[in-house]
């Protein structure tokens, strides 16, 4: 990652992890539980700031990165790796006081990098620059934008590996003819429980649940109906004891086998109640012909639901910046303080005449019946 290259309005500042210490001491901010750092006032008082502190000292946007660093309103959290990818995770953190975007990253050096966006937009064009595929114009719909049940997008990434799966198989046993995809229904769920178990990354279903965060956490409970579904969508043919992998598993698994560049998780989480919930996640692979871009949410009964568009980097990068811009929304009314019921209650009305206590909306004295 190259993190120089980015929009000219984009700053980027060096810090040792120990200066984090010193932007507590200088901004005067206590920091809150979406930060990844806490205040060490001893370790503060005994050492001193590195070199590369200054610069951002001296910033003019010094007080409003301290603020998104220490006391972030919103947190999106980022993992990246999938296939032969190299994998990292990061942050970007938003207030709500302002539209700018601090990246947090850390180098292999183990030195934090703050990079500061002046918005979404920007920061987002710099992330598909990077993270994305440049993609192909009229990307054939895979699921229609529809909204679909999470154990569907399950089934779905199972047969596009296993197509991959049969023809690195076909290779090994030098078989020069067309490759075999049926596989029974028995060996299907089977496959697909050690691929969820297996965790390895290479494979785009197990990258799934590896890299989006704490989607490991979502319930899944495959039924006939799911399979039912996936035949409907064009992944599968055939009875229901054995059946072939269909047209759709083969084209996918070939855009996988072929092009497969990288996935990145995210996961936006902000405060309520003091407490960190998780308001959204996405997933996103990346392949020479489009960006697959899934986004999850939570349907009634605790279901998990998806949605998936394929488009190019700039697409996607408007898509996400919907998205950013919706959780950023609800940021505002979930970082807002909690009303006490009984932070001011009423204060209570004696009747003059008799001293009996009056209740609220009365306007005689139910004791000796005197006018209010």
């Amino acid at each position: 990652m190259d993190m120089n290259q980015g929009p000219a309005n984009m700053k980027t500042f060096k810090l040792a992890i120990g200066d984090v210490d010193h932007l507590f001491r200088r901004s005067g901010l206590a920091g809150n539980s979406l930060a990844s750092f806490q205040y060490n006032p001893e370790q503060a008082a005994v050492s001193s700031p590195s070199e590369w502190f200054k610069a951002l000292a001296e910033s003019p946007a010094f007080q409003i990165i301290a603020r998104q660093l220490l006391e972030p309103d919103l947190k999106i959290s980022f993992q990246s790796g999938g296939n032969h990818a190299a994998q990292d995770r990061y942050y970007a953190l938003v207030s709500k006081e302002n539209s700018a975007v601090l990246g947090q990253f850390v180098n292999s050096e183990g030195d934090l990098l703050l990079l500061h966006f002046p918005d979404g937009k920007s920061f987002l064009e710099w992330w598909t620059g990077i993270y994305a595929s440049p993609g192909m114009e009229d990307y054939p719909a895979v699921f229609g934008g529809a909204v679909w049940e999470s154990e569907v997008l399950v089934c779905a990434l199972h047969c596009i590996d296993l197509y991959r799966r049969f023809y690195l198989e076909s290779m090994l046993d030098y078989r020069s003819v067309a490759i075999d995809t049926s596989i029974s229904t028995g060996d299907f769920v089977e496959l697909l429980k050690r691929s969820l178990t297996s965790g390895d990354q290479r494979w785009l279903l197990p990258a799934l649940f590896e890299i989006t965060p704490d989607l490991k956490n979502v319930p899944v409970a495959l039924n006939p109906e799911h399979l039912k579904k996936i035949e409907e969508l064009g992944f599968i043919t055939g009875s229901e004891s054995v059946f072939n992998l269909g047209e759709r598993s083969r084209l996918m698994g070939t855009e996988f086998i072929s092009s497969w560049m990288s996935a990145t998780g995210w996961q936006a989480s902000v405060l309520i109640q003091g407490e960190e919930r998780s308001l959204s996640r996405v997933f996103l692979a990346a392949t020479a012909f489009t960006n697959h871009l899934f986004s999850f949410e939570t349907g009634s009964g605790g279901k998990g639901r998806f949605r998936h568009q394929a488009g190019t980097a700039p697409e996607t990068a408007a898509t996400l910046l919907n998205w950013l811009e919706a959780v950023k929304n609800v940021t505002g009314h979930a970082a807002a303080p909690v009303a006490k019921a009984q932070e001011n209650p009423p204060k209570a009305k004696f009747c003059s005449q008799c001293g009996g206590e009056i209740r609220a909306g009365k306007k005689f004295c139910s004791s000796c019946g005197a006018p209010v």
